[in-house]
């Protein structure tokens, strides 16, 4: 294992890194993730890193960099996102201005995941800088729109991605996550007539229709725990909102509830929406005069074995730079299964800051956490492609 140590200079350097990254809101919505993606461009590209901008959709680019190696050898991601959550109300100091306070910065994307994306990108300037030797190649991804539909990471993988290893900055307290759960969001509508709600003798209401539909579904929902996983435990499926009517005296048109559908390892997206489908018909209604279904998000859920070469590796890099390296999973969802599922891409999730500080006010990363994550990096990056 490469032991890394950082200068003083450096250390102040990559505070710097982080605070100008904040200092470039990239909010989504509405997404405007332009301006930190041109400013990872140049500085990647003033290290002498061959860095290209992929534009996603207009106005919202992709930064891919890539480090060449020796010789040919295995090739590593390190992955982040540029967006971050809208800042909402009431900070305590500006949310861009990327506060110093004592042994913390503080702003929007702070830990979720701006130190996590300036962390990679010191971790390749020091390979670049000191001319570590390695083989093969390191791309890093850092991609728009992680925090709604990953218009970014598609973007990315539809143009093909091959590579032996991937590892998702995001904030784990450097804590190696093997494993996470996917999500699946359905929105269910019911279907009625309008109508006057003191004329209509047989009121066609889309409320009514609901009220019959969510027994079943409930049942669905006590079944679904039943799934368990060895690491991530059970499953879920859980109706999170409810809408429907437009004015007290006219029969309902409309009714619509999201469903969030929490998926196991080995879950796929047509098996979860036939199950759906087949509970809903116990109630007698069809499809699609009563009731509409649209399953409009889904992410698999991603896990690696515990013994792999990529997991003790990052267990070795961790331990050498904190003394205490832990295997862990990820409670949120990320980008992880784009490659490990997809692409068939070994992955972990690892990264500076802690994911109970993610789309929070003050929002804050520990300093020595952020100077602990690039030594890791670097290190495990060597040590991966030696």
């Amino acid at each position: 294992m490469t032991d890394i140590e950082l200068t003083a200079d450096e250390r102040q350097e990559l505070v710097t890194l982080l605070c100008s990254l904040i200092q470039h809101p990239s909010e989504n919505p509405p997404g405007n993730e332009q301006a930190v993606a041109l400013f990872i461009a140049d500085v990647l590209r003033g290290e002498g890193i061959d860095t290209e901008v992929q534009e996603v959709v207009p106005g919202r680019p992709n930064v891919i960099a890539r480090l060449k190696g020796q010789q040919p050898g295995k090739r590593l991601i390190f992955n982040g996102h540029s967006d971050v959550v809208p800042c909402g109300e009431g900070w305590s100091v500006d949310p861009f201005a990327a506060v110093v306070d004592g042994d913390r910065i503080v702003g929007r994307g702070a830990a979720d995941m701006k130190s996590g994306v300036a962390a990679m990108m010191y971790a390749a300037i020091l390979i670049k800088r000191r001319q570590y030797a390695f083989n093969g190649e390191i791309t890093l991804l850092f991609n728009v729109d992680e925090e709604r539909v990953n218009l970014g990471m598609e973007h990315f993988v539809a143009q093909g991605v091959k590579a032996d290893y991937a590892i998702i900055g995001e904030p784990t307290s450097l804590e190696i996550c093997v494993a996470h759960k996917g999500v699946s969001r359905t929105r269910l509508t019911t279907h009625g007539t309008a109508g006057h709600a003191a004329k209509t003798r047989n009121p066609d209401s889309a409320i009514d229709k609901m009220a019959r539909l969510l027994p079943e579904l409930l049942e669905e929902c006590c079944r679904v725990k039943q799934q368990h996983h060895a690491l991530l435990g059970n499953a879920s499926m859980l109706v999170t909102t409810i809408q429907g009517g437009s004015a007290p005296n006219i029969v309902p048109q409309s009714c619509c509830i999201e469903i969030d559908r929490r998926v196991l390892p080995g879950e796929m997206r047509n098996e979860i929406n036939d199950r759906l489908q087949r509970a809903l018909a116990g109630a007698g209604l069809k499809a699609p005069q009563d009731y509409s279904l649209e399953n409009y998000l889904f992410i698999p859920a991603s896990a690696i074995e515990q013994s792999h070469p990529l997991v003790e590796a990052a267990c070795q890099a961790v331990d050498a730079v904190t003394g205490t390296a832990k295997k862990t999973n990820f409670d949120a969802t990320c980008e992880a299964p784009f490659f490990s599922v997809a692409c068939q891409i070994p992955t972990i999730i690892m990264g500076p800051g802690d994911l109970a500080q993610a789309h929070v006010k003050d929002e804050f990363v520990r300093i020595e956490e952020l100077h602990q994550a690039a030594q890791i990096y670097t290190s495990l990056a060597l040590d991966l492609l030696k």
